[in-house]
């Protein structure tokens, strides 16, 4: 095993005494703001310091106002759940407001759900990986909880959207965790907190990318930079297994929904035709044409809501808040859009609604079907981006009703996260799918893929031989965090490990292991097989200002 460059080794031993001398700003910047902030190093004292304090409380202030709070309340089998909008790096500033929101309603929220353009990037050589014009790369606050100088207050769960740390998200491509109480699903995935089975999608679609490779790997060119997080058949694909795996199984009855919650950064295609539609076009006009076409989100997404028929659905991307209820009546019209809907965008009837009045618009849709108790409904929910005066942040109380498959007891009562059985015999089963060629692959055949019950006891049985897990219950997920970059600030951190190429990570390489299942678009981690590059020197590729037609102006308002 290779030994850690000398300077990352002394982090290490000086964060293990207790030691925070490592930690210089980075690059001349105030140690607070990231790099290109060292002009406002004389504001650090005095006057200046005690106008930004100010600044905060009254930014938070201003979230808690913001903050909604829906669905009733149960003791028992119940939890509460915030629900954050773009975090846009902002963490420090979304636990702040949820920590007060606690200290000021005495309730204790149980987990935290993030839906995209999360920004985890560790230092500034994350920085080249993120798909943001240069005037608006900041390095946020991510890296204090990736370096240990914080921990999130809250178990925090996130997926990815179209501004992030690629490199970073792409090394933990099956999930995992960024930062320790910080999990990353991946680029799809599935786990379960306290017997609520959670699922989720990261990226937004592009036609001429979804049927594609996951060819990009770092330093990406600008064209990988924005591709690397376009949705893949694949990773939609392998969630749409779960239904099927649902429908076989002998211990569901009745039209019962595969996921209790489901988040991702795109909207699922055509959901704004169930909720308030001319209220959505009079705050976002740019909207009206995509409505009028039925091209406004993701029709892969569309096909997960009505293959998965989540509870809850959360969403973000386009800055804005908005609610609606999709009502699951398995007819065959929706099942003959779901088929198409990737493929043919527009085939499916939309009924545009913008120009009449807000409740007009609601009675109209509410008198088109009425559900009655034996039908499933999805209540979506979309969040705006974290800024003051925003709504992107929201508190859902949920309780847990469905009788949900293998489903130990003890996965109802922890409160940490655990494995999800069938996804990992998805995951297993499906690895053949998985590609790393620039090339067009063939839409994955789900018929091909059958997974039975000795399939999970098998994975079951894996992990108790692997020890990773708790003696008790080999499902939770192990708390194997490894921060493989050296963070923000710590001396070094702005040169290039490996040429800015992949350099994996040890949590993707124990899963892989444990599912006997090789690298294909994921490296093995160079510090534990030795293929660490000789040049420790920077070599940053060129930061130009990337466009592209489904990204959301940060200035939007």
């Amino acid at each position: 095993m290779n030994q850690l460059p000398s300077s990352f080794a002394s982090f290490h031993s000086g964060k293990r005494q207790g030691s925070r001398q490592w930690y210089t700003g980075g690059r001349g910047g105030d140690r607070r703001d990231g790099p290109g902030h060292g002009r406002n190093r004389r504001n650090n004292a005095g006057r200046g310091a005690y106008t930004r304090k100010r600044n905060v409380e009254i930014a938070l202030e201003s979230d808690l106002v913001n903050i909604e709070e829906i669905g009733a309340e149960d003791g028992t089998n119940g939890i509460r759940v915030a629900v954050q909008g773009c975090s846009h790096g902002a963490l420090d500033r979304i636990y702040d407001t949820l920590v007060l929101h606690q200290q000021k309603s005495g309730k204790r929220i149980d987990l935290l759900l993030c839906c995209g353009d999360f920004q985890a990037l560790r230092n500034t050589t994350d920085l080249e990986t993120i798909s943001v014009p240069q005037k608006y790369r900041e390095m946020g606050s991510f890296y204090k909880y990736y370096a240990g100088l914080k921990t999130a207050p809250i178990l925090t769960i996130f997926i990815g959207g179209n501004h992030e740390a690629s490199s970073y998200l792409q090394e933990l491509y099956y999930g995992g965790w960024a930062a320790p109480n910080i999990y990353y699903l991946g680029a799809s995935g599935v786990v379960r907190y306290r017997g609520f089975r959670i699922a989720g999608i990261g990226g937004i679609y592009k036609e001429r990318d979804y049927d594609m490779g996951r060819f990009e790997k770092p330093p990406y060119d600008n064209s990988a930079l924005r591709s690397v997080y376009h949705v893949r058949s694949v990773e939609v694909a392998r969630l749409k297994l779960l239904e099927r795996i649902q429908n076989n199984s002998a211990k569901v009855e009745g039209n019962q929904p595969v996921v209790d919650i489901m988040i991702s950064h795109d909207w699922p295609r055509g959901i704004e035709q169930h909720g308030d539609t001319a209220g959505l076009v009079r705050r976002k006009q740019f909207f009206e044409k995509e409505i009028l076409e039925n091209n406004l989100g993701s029709p892969s997404n569309e096909q997960l809501l009505i293959a998965l028929k989540p509870k809850w659905w959360f969403a973000a991307h386009l800055h804005v808040k908005f609610q609606a209820n999709f009502v699951h009546d398995n007819s065959s019209q929706q099942q003959s859009s779901l088929e198409n809907s990737v493929d043919n965008p527009s085939t499916c009837d939309t009924t545009f609604i913008s120009l009449e009045s807000s409740e007009r618009a609601c009675s109209s849709i509410k008198g088109q079907h009425q559900p009655d108790l034996t039908e499933q409904m999805t209540r979506f929910l979309s969040l705006d981006k974290c800024l003051p005066r925003r709504h992107h942040l929201q508190i859902v109380n949920m309780s847990n009703e469905s009788d949900v498959p293998h489903e130990p007891e003890s996965i109802t009562t922890s409160a940490c996260l655990h494995y999800d059985l069938e996804w990992l015999a998805v995951l297993q089963k499906t690895h053949h799918w998985t590609k790393s060629l620039r090339a067009r692959f063939p839409e994955p055949n789900l018929d091909e893929v059958v997974i039975t019950e000795n399939d999970i006891d098998a994975i079951r049985v894996k992990l108790v031989q692997s020890g990773s897990g708790n003696n008790d219950d080999p499902t939770i997920i192990p708390s194997n965090f490894a921060m493989t970059l050296q963070p923000h600030g710590s001396f070094g951190s702005d040169q290039h490990v490996n040429q800015g190429q992949m350099i994996g990570n040890p949590q993707t390489d124990k899963l892989l292991n444990l599912l006997s299942m090789d690298h294909k678009i994921t490296v093995p981690y160079i510090y534990q097989v030795g293929l660490i590059g000789k040049n420790m020197k920077s070599s940053l590729i060129t930061n130009e200002d990337v466009t592209d037609d489904n990204e959301i102006d940060l200035d939007d308002v």
